[in-house]
């Protein structure tokens, strides 16, 4: 779950140029057409545009063939190594998940289309496969209305730069709480647009979006997704299109213009507007080190901070989703180090999270609490159980929270012992 993991194949387009096997020359028709629909997103958006947004419509094919090479490209071995780190460690995948494979049927399926940065193009891929004559379809308008959104981002408020400061964080938290203010805008705007297009035939309209997405089999992530996968998927366009709607009817969408300067700094700002609005920042939280008492075995594999998003998805692993989310809900902030064994590849977790009151911590332990007891089938009233492969341990002192996994029970109680009497 490293920064770029996160956030890669969402933006990894701005990394380099999809070229068409076929140069693709517009009728006239379908240049005033595209003209008109530039026109409507910039109203909808109130951003002028400040320069001309080159078009591309490549085939699914060539889309394929790039996506192939930008993930062998970027999703090297240490990325690959950094992600599983935490993804393991939380139970989201299992040791032998194939991360490469998985992000290449998903993207490779679920991609529409997308802005490149680097060049200014935008790439629309056709949902029939074909490409467009006078006039887009209407799904394929949607994609064109939220990938020029991402342009007129990009000449007002420098999206490459935003977007190349996100590889600079050690924090996935703030780095998809960023990607969600982007991804949030554009979605925000796509739905105006889809409102005002299908005003006059909501039913056709609907119709007709149906069978464009269920016959290029894009309006559904692939059944063996995994559910971590996809939600980090989903949480830009979905929790960030409600972080951006709070935006507007506070402030207009100068408010939303705003938060570019002074984008959001955690996924509870996401998931809670009012707390972004209010000024409410994430607390410092630090660690104990904890590897002199793991010895010269074990190495660090990744720190961070985990966040209200993925705690919640943690959580929800064994616990209903409200309850997870209602526990996840008093995050304050956290710190958290993951410990990698040298030969047997294992990992250790040391997790401190700070939560806004007492009242809300009470409500994380006894979650937390139901959490151990349901996927031990134990009683939780021990400090430390094992669930797995792992022995996980808690201790809570007024609004922190301690939260320990190891292979071993000694090595636990250790690095409990080494929090709790830093």
């Amino acid at each position: 779950m490293r920064t770029k993991i996160v956030i890669l194949l969402m933006l990894l387009f701005t990394s380099g140029v999809l070229a068409q096997d076929t140069p693709f020359v517009m009728s006239p028709e379908l240049e005033t057409h595209l003209l008109t629909l530039e026109t409507l997103t910039a109203e909808i958006r109130e951003l002028e545009p400040l320069e001309e947004v080159v078009l591309k419509f490549p085939s699914r094919t060539e889309l394929m063939e790039y996506l192939n090479g930008v993930i062998a490209e970027e999703l090297d071995d240490a990325v690959i190594a950094d992600a599983m780190a935490t993804y393991v460690t939380f139970d989201f995948l299992p040791p032998d998940a194939d991360l490469k494979q998985i992000y290449l049927d998903l993207y490779g399926q679920q991609i529409a289309g997308f802005y490149d940065s680097d060049t200014q193009e935008m790439n629309v891929i056709m949902t029939n496969g074909e490409t467009p004559e006078d006039e887009l379809p209407l799904l394929d308008q949607i994609t064109f209305v939220h990938e020029f959104v991402h342009a007129l981002q990009d000449q007002h408020f420098g999206l490459d730069a935003y977007m190349a400061s996100l590889d600079e964080l050690d924090n996935d938290d703030k780095a998809l709480a960023m990607v969600a203010l982007v991804e949030g805008d554009a979605t925000y705007a796509m739905t105006l647009f889809t409102e005002q297009a299908t005003a006059e035939n909501p039913f056709g309209a609907m119709l007709e979006i149906l069978s464009s997405g269920l016959e290029a089999g894009n309006l559904a992530l692939p059944a063996d997704t995994p559910e971590i996968i996809g939600a980090e998927l989903l949480f830009p366009y979905e929790a960030g299109m409600t972080f951006v709607t709070e935006l507007v009817a506070a402030g207009g969408w100068a408010a939303v213009d705003e938060a570019f300067a002074n984008p959001p700094a955690s996924t509870e700002q996401i998931l809670h507007p009012q707390k972004y609005l209010a000024g409410e920042m994430p607390l410092a939280v630090s660690l104990a080190e904890s590897s002199t008492r793991l010895g010269g075995d074990w190495e660090q594999a990744k720190s961070g901070v985990l966040g209200e998003f993925y705690l919640a998805k943690f959580l929800d692993q064994h616990l209903s989703g409200r309850m997870a989310s209602d526990a996840a809900a008093g995050w304050g902030g956290d710190a958290y180090t993951v410990y990698r064994h040298k030969t047997s590849g294992e990992y250790a977790l040391t997790l401190k999270i700070a939560w806004d009151n007492d009242a809300e911590a009470a409500e994380f332990a006894t979650a937390f609490d139901a959490y151990r007891t349901t996927a031990a089938d134990v009683d939780a009233a021990e400090a430390c159980m094992t669930i797995g492969t792992k022995v996980w341990c808690a201790a809570y002192a007024g609004t922190d929270t301690i939260l320990i996994a190891a292979p071993t029970l000694e090595l636990a109680q250790s690095l409990l012992d080494g929090q709790l009497n830093r």
